[in-house]
């Protein structure tokens, strides 16, 4: 939609807003958190929430406040072990240079002093973080907020018969990779979630006649058309369901376009920094819908597959070396031999950076219900281990 379309719509639609934007809500400094209250409140005649969304607020607002005060001290972290890997290789330089003493500690002065006023700058803009999980749990002012602005707008959950209804139908679209919600398959707690937010509005929807305008950074591809990355609007079929269940159209925009929206064309004071910081909690919330949740017994297992996967590989490299050896004077069987040798070796490469990054991640992982939340970029190591969280769930289901 174009803006003047974003403006009309708001105004014309029912507005839907998503679990992911209010939870940004914990994720942002005080400053803009006000601002994005302030733009959805001057849209609240318009609003409505599923059940299942305010469901989902409830049960994440404390791990939302958590993920930002984590965020502060992980981003310390990261910087001191960035630190202590530079020094290292400083010391190796040092050493093979022949430095004395005193150049050492002139060559590693400016980079120890460097970071140190990093890690004291980061530190510094964590004290404008108005949030404690103490304050969340005991006065949350977002629950507050947001409560006195959805009373009276928030929709009934489903009836018990249509709630298991709408289970089943979940579990069929997540197989059959039907909008919205397959992209859910492997969360070991809440997998109906979306599917269950959606029959809620579909529900809502048909009992008025306004178009349905959906405020939501999620924009997973069960949700989003996409195209070389770039975000086409809703799914299909998630327009084509709701003409047919509610007899009206469908949008979907994520909260930093609505925030321009409100910027560019109305009284309410939104600044560049707020919609840039709903634009960096979306691109976090992008990285956080692709945790895994994974039980210890499960990364150890397959921690210990990699490790028994390269040893075998490594002795085979071996033997191949061994053949090459003998070889030397049979030019075609070397290169059928550097061929198979090349191969073991691409295999065991591919091996020793899926352990160094499920190490890696390991050891930042947050727990959540026990398991452990990893977000993994390694497309392999990701299917794999998905893999087996799958068979773990089908054998719980199966001896139950």
């Amino acid at each position: 939609m174009a803006k003047d379309e974003i403006s009309r719509a708001l105004q014309e639609s029912l507005v839907v807003i998503d679990s992911s934007v209010l939870l940004d809500l914990y994720r942002v400094t005080p400053t803009a958190r006000k601002e994005m209250i302030d733009s959805l409140i001057s849209i609240e005649g318009n609003l409505w929430l599923p059940h299942q969304v305010a469901l989902e607020f409830h049960r994440n607002r404390v791990e939302a406040a958590r993920d930002q005060l984590s965020f502060y001290d992980e981003t310390c972290k990261s910087l001191e072990t960035a630190q202590n890997q530079a020094l290292q290789r400083l010391n190796e330089f040092a050493n093979r240079s022949a430095l004395d003493k005193d150049e050492k500690k002139r060559l590693k002065e400016p980079l120890e002093r460097a970071f140190g006023i990093a890690v004291e700058r980061v530190k510094s803009h964590q004290g404008v973080f108005d949030l404690t999980i103490s304050r969340v749990l005991n006065d949350d002012p977002v629950l507050k907020t947001l409560a006195k602005l959805f009373e009276g707008k928030v929709g009934p959950p489903l009836p018990e018969a249509e709630y298991v209804k709408a289970q089943a139908e979940a579990a069929r679209r997540r197989d059959g990779r039907i909008p919205p919600g397959y992209k859910d398959r492997a969360k070991r707690t809440n997998p109906d979630g979306d599917y269950l937010w959606w029959e809620q509005t579909l529900v809502n929807a048909a009992e008025g006649d306004k178009p349905v305008l959906i405020i939501s950074n999620d924009e997973k591809e069960d949700w989003i058309n996409k195209r070389i990355d770039f975000s086409l609007g809703p799914r299909e079929e998630l327009v084509e369901e709701m003409r047919q269940r509610a007899g009206v159209s469908l949008r979907i925009i994520n909260f930093a376009t609505f925030l321009e929206a409100v910027r560019v064309d109305s009284p309410v004071s939104v600044s560049r920094e707020t919609v840039s910081q709903a634009n960096i909690a979306r691109r976090q919330g992008e990285k956080r819908s692709r945790r895994i949740y994974v039980s210890s017994d499960i990364v150890e297992e397959y921690e210990a597959h990699i490790i028994r996967v390269l040893e075998r590989r490594e002795r085979e490299l071996e033997v191949k070396t061994v053949e090459l050896g003998k070889a030397i004077d049979d030019p075609d069987m070397k290169e059928v031999l550097d061929v198979q040798a090349a191969g073991i070796q691409y295999a065991i490469d591919m091996y020793r950076s899926q352990l160094s990054e499920l190490r890696e991640v390991i050891e930042h992982a947050p727990r959540v219900k026990g398991d452990l939340a990893l977000y993994i970029e390694n497309n392999s190591l990701r299917r794999a281990l998905v893999e087996r969280v799958h068979e773990e769930k089908k054998r719980l289901a199966d001896t139950s």
